[in-house]
This record gives C-alpha cells, structure tokens and sequence, in this order.
C-alpha cells in the first residue's frame, strides 16, 4: 500500500448576503430541494470535515468565507496543526468547543463587522453593506494559503521540487496534493473574469485541483472554466436534478452526504467511482461582456487590459486604450514596408 502524502484543501464558502438575504425572509438559499439556510449549510460543511479529517491523517484543511467585497480566511483553532491557518501548533482538541463553533463564532465575526450598524440600531439602521461577492479575492487566497503550505512541506524527491511545472500525467511522486473546494451561490461578476482566468492558470501550474458545488441551482461559466482547467469537478446537482425528473423537486437531499460521497476523494480516486448526475460533462466556455455582461460567442478583444465586448469600440471602457480603425492601422503598416 502506498504511503499516504500530505495534502490541503481549503473550501471556499460563498456567505455573501446578496446570495443568502431577501428582504423579510430568513437566510436561506431557494434551490431544487426547497430552501438551504446558512445554518444547515454549516452543519452539513462541519459533518464534511468531520470525514475528511477521519479519513485522511495527513490532510491540512482551511475555511474561507466569501463575502460581498472581501474573503476572511477562518480561524480553526479547534483543529490544531491540521489547521492550514489560525490552528496553532498543538493537537487537535475541543477546548474552543469544536469545528462547529469556530465556524459560527467567526461567521458571527464577520457579519457583526458588515452588516450591524455602528450605532447599534438593529434593523432600523443601514443594514448589510452589501455588494459584488469578492471571489477573486477568495480564490487568489486560497493560492496563496497552499503555496505557502507546499514551501513549507515541500518534500524533494530525485531534487525535483513539487512546485515546478505541471502537467496532467503527474509521476507518483508529484501527483495534486492541493485542492480548492468552491460552495458557492452568486452569480458571475464580468469584470472579475481575468483575476479568476489567471487564478485558474495559476492553480494548475501549482497542479492544484478545483473543485465547485454549486448552491442554490444557478450556473457558473466562470467556475466551469476553472475546473476544466485545473482537473478538477463542476456540479450543479440542483439543476441537474429538476432536468432530470422534468421539472420535478427532490424530496431528500443531503448536502454533506453529497459531499462526502463525490467531492471527499481526490483526483485519482475519483477515476474508479460513478459519478452521479449533476458532474458536468461539458463546460461552458462562452465569456460575458464586460459593458452588457451577457455571454458572447464572437467578441473583441482590447489587446492591453484583455477586457471584451460585443462590439467594436474606439476606446477601451476599462484601461481607456484608444484603438486605431481598420484604414490607419493599414496606412501605418503599409509605411513602415516601404
């Protein structure tokens, strides 16, 4: 049998209120099985870790949140130096109350620091400051929190190092031991597109997979994209599930059973397992607009900023790059032959 490596994996959950709050109901997602609120969804993510820590003995786990404008990485103090960040260096112990409470205290953290009002006021006063989910900011994290992690736990095998470049046939010795799990709800934010694109060529230089669940049935060709990319799974169980059974809603769905179930093995694992419905089989790779944000089949391209449009524009509305038309850019080039 071989010996198991250490590996990490951080999950990425996407806590923003403009995916979770509508005005005057609970926080609650509408999806395919009913309503998913946050409170069972962290319930589900605690039995998911609960797994994975049993099931691997040397996996570092770490928790970002993703919020409307910003990622907070969670602190697991509980966990010990299984912990990627915030656990300390002792052992695993249940003097702060365990996982679950980690989780809940820092949640709690962050939506004190978002969306109470400094008054004090409770409803009465400003509400959640609410605005575009920050998940570039979450994605470029979780890099960062595994780069750190394979400098620290590098191990060099025949003076090869882990971190050089990568392929998808990866010899035994320097097969992915980094993952990035994506449980997100929001919707796409066009003008994130390139931060996300190069966080995706990023991670499969690291031969880092990403992995997406998404929440609430809605797509995400940005997601997609990345898992293509990286070797990793997209699903979008909720959608697939209601297509499947012709509009229908599944009566039973458990979240952390899903995940535990699909989403807990590693890469070459999952090449002995059955998928189920809900894995996407074809990736969407049409990009969006950056003026309009709806997805395009043919576009244009501003050759400094990579930002795209429907079409053609004199100049760029991002990077403000004034383009030359078809007749001078022809003069100039046609001068500089003679």
């Amino acid at each position: 049998m071989e010996e198991e490596r250490e590996s990490a994996l951080v999950i990425v959950v996407d806590v923003s209120p403009s995916a979770w709050w509508r005005p005057g109901a609970p926080a609650s997602i509408a999806s395919a099985a009913g309503s998913l609120d946050l409170g069972g969804a962290l319930d589900h993510l605690h039995t998911f870790l609960n797994a994975l820590l049993l099931v691997t003995q040397k996996t570092k786990v770490g928790v970002l949140w993703l919020a409307d404008r910003r990622s907070v990485p969670v602190p697991l103090p509980s966990l010990g130096s299984r912990a990627l960040h915030g656990g300390g260096t002792g052992a695993r112990g249940q003097e702060n109350g365990g996982v679950l409470e980690d989780l809940k205290r820092s949640l709690l953290e962050l939506y004190e620091s978002q969306c109470v009002p400094a008054s004090g006021e409770g409803n009465g006063g400003r509400g959640c400051d609410r605005g575009q989910p920050a998940l570039s900011s979450a994605y470029s994290k979780s890099l960062c929190v595994l780069k750190q992690h394979l400098e620290t736990h590098e191990e060099g095998v025949e003076g090869i190092a882990v971190t050089d470049d990568v392929d998808l046939g990866l010899p035994k010795f320097r097969r992915r031991r980094t993952r990035v799990l994506f449980l997100h709800a929001s919707a796409d934010v066009p003008s994130q597109y390139i931060q996300i694109m190069n966080a995706s060529f990023c991670a499969q230089k690291m031969g880092t997979v990403v992995d997406t669940f998404m929440l609430g049935g809605k797509d995400s060709s940005f997601l997609q994209q990345a898992a293509s990319i990286t070797g990793g799974m997209y699903s979008n169980f909720f959608a697939a599930a209601v297509s499947a059974t012709e509009g229908s809603v599944p009566k039973k769905f458990s979240l952390s059973t899903y995940l535990i179930n699909v989403l807990l093995p590693d890469s070459e694992t999952r090449k002995s397992l059955q998928l189920p419905r809900g894995n996407a089989s074809t990736t969407t790779l049409k990009v969006t607009c950056f003026l309009t944000h709806k997805p395009l089949d043919v576009g244009f391209v501003c050759s400094v900023c990579l930002s795209i449009f429907n079409e053609r524009i004199k100049t760029c509305a991002v990077c403000g790059t004034t383009f030359q038309d078809r007749r001078a850019l022809k003069k100039k080039v046609l001068s500089r032959q003679q």
